[in-house]
């Protein structure tokens, strides 16, 4: 017997960050700016996200959703962190192509299977998608 469908839905209220193209843009940029502080491995302390939410809600770029916190810019750059690596990783595999024009290149079923394979699936959508790796 079918059950019925159910559907979870944001409370109007609702915290979770939509970003924009240029809110990820001054979000970068802090943090390029901040570099020393995120030592080796990027991982930048707390007072760095704040500083940079702030810098995004200061600029008036926001267009979506609630003002950036520091919590949502830091799961943004470990969302971006992630992506980065799995790229990284995808385009290091001997045979395997990216460019930053087309991405992947992935055209036809056989060349999505192996992207659906190798590629974590929340990355799946910079498939055929500019990621700047520059």
């Amino acid at each position: 017997m079918a059950q019925p469908e159910t559907h979870t839905t944001q409370p109007a209220n609702s915290t979770k960050a939509h970003w924009q193209e240029s809110e990820v843009d001054v979000l970068l940029q802090h943090l390029i700016e901040n570099q020393a502080a995120g030592g080796d491995g990027g991982n930048f302390p707390m007072p760095i996200y704040n500083s940079a939410a702030a810098a995004i809600n200061a600029n008036m770029i926001q267009t979506i959703g609630p003002q950036k916190t520091g919590k949502m810019a830091k799961t943004k750059w470990t969302l971006l962190k992630k992506t980065f690596n799995q790229i990284e990783a995808y385009r290091n595999v001997s045979g395997f192509h990216w460019d930053n024009v087309r991405g992947a290149g992935i055209e036809g079923v056989a060349a999505a299977s192996v992207w659906d394979a190798y590629v974590a699936p929340k990355v799946c959508h910079y498939g055929t998608a500019c990621w700047d790796m520059d």
